[in-house]
């Protein structure tokens, strides 16, 4: 059964800020290999290319770009509802419609009336996840759950969501089916530095500000130095933080990279940490680690549900995080070991594995 999709989306390389832009690179690339027809729909497509001839990218209206890196302002929703009216009128023979995030709900839940046919949604995180599940935006939410009650099915990044949407948001758990993410190895090179590294977006859900913190610790007793990769809106804050704990002479604070920078960071680093406060998942997590960088991933990261290989600790204990630091730093056995079997187990989180599970949720609501 060839199906045909209209997939909306917000971000794709090279438009993208996180893991929803990796996810839908993969994603489409390998639906499109299995004979599935995708029309991807987005704000802005130059510079997007397809080597697939069953895969096109559509730009549509206005560019909206991510909310991390603006201001909530009346001006940023007007372009996302005017984004979504625009998809809206999208016209095609379509078999269903795959939305991505609150940014896309309403556009799929237009054209799910208008067009007859059924609605998907992926939801790669909450904006309870997004506040770090401080003061988080109604109006947000509000969407959030139009979305989720309109679609068909909701494919969520991990059990961890799965769990946010039944209790926060009123769904049923025979509604959600669990997809994790995946990853595309990046591979060893090069020689390991005494790096600790953060990589992700400046925000408060991904918990930066406690990275810092267990800096401040672990330089105390330990000869190292500490990498920030990413950009992000409360990036002055922990500038001014690191300064304040008279560490910024030990901390790099690297801004936005390039692809082949992150694979560099990624290679010489010794440890990666990802201690968010609320993670749906954590693609960087498996990137670190076919990067043969052991990690320590907060208890809070979805990405923890399925890795065995990795050190577990609370976002918020700083003296735990330190220790673990410390421990990875000095211990080269214990390195090789966590990569070891860590290399062993990423091998199953395939993209085609990925693209297979959804496929059968598209069978299953056509």
């Amino acid at each position: 059964m060839a199906l045909k999709v209209a997939m909306i989306g917000w971000e794709y390389p090279p438009y993208k800020v996180g893991g929803l832009g990796t996810h839908c690179y993969w994603l489409t690339r390998n639906l499109a290999d299995m004979g599935v027809s995708i029309d991807f729909y987005m704000p802005k497509t130059d510079g997007i290319r397809s080597d697939k001839k069953n895969l096109v990218f559509r730009g549509i209206g206005e560019e909206v770009f991510p909310y991390e890196t603006v201001k909530l302002t009346g001006d940023f929703f007007e372009k996302v509802n005017r984004y979504n009216e625009l998809c809206a009128k999208i016209h095609g023979n379509y078999d269903l419609i795959h939305c991505h995030d609150w940014l896309t709900a309403r556009a799929g839940i237009m054209l799910k009336k208008k067009l007859g046919i059924p609605m998907i949604l992926t939801v790669h995180s909450t904006e309870y996840d997004r506040s770090g599940w401080l003061n988080p935006n109604q109006w947000f939410i509000d969407i959030e759950k139009e979305g989720m009650e309109n679609a068909d099915i909701i494919i969520a990044v991990s059990h961890y969501t799965c769990r946010v949407l039944m209790e926060k948001y009123g769904i049923p758990k025979e509604k959600i089916r669990v997809i994790h993410n995946a990853i595309t190895s990046i591979g060893e090179r090069g020689r390991k530095l005494k790096i600790v590294l953060f990589m992700g977006r400046l925000t408060i859900q991904k918990g930066a500000e406690f990275f810092i913190r267990v800096a401040k610790k672990v330089l105390e007793i330990e000869d190292c130095f500490f990498v920030v990769a990413g950009t992000g809106n409360i990036l002055p804050e922990l500038v001014d933080l690191a300064v304040s704990l008279g560490i910024s002479n030990r901390i790099m604070f690297t801004g936005e990279l390039t692809d082949e920078e992150l694979h560099h960071i990624y290679r010489i680093s010794q440890v990666y940490v990802l201690p968010s406060v609320s993670e749906p998942f954590g693609i960087t997590v498996l990137e670190a680690l076919s990067a043969g960088t052991p990690v320590i991933v907060s208890k809070s990261a979805g990405v923890s549900e399925i890795l065995e290989s990795c050190l577990r600790v609370d976002f918020w204990d700083v003296d735990e995080m330190a220790n673990k630091i410390v421990a990875l730093l000095r211990y080269k056995q214990l390195r090789k070991e966590i990569v070891k079997h860590g290399k062993e187990e990423i091998k199953f989180f395939t993209w085609m594995r990925n693209a297979r599970k959804t496929l059968d949720v598209y069978k299953e609501v056509v």
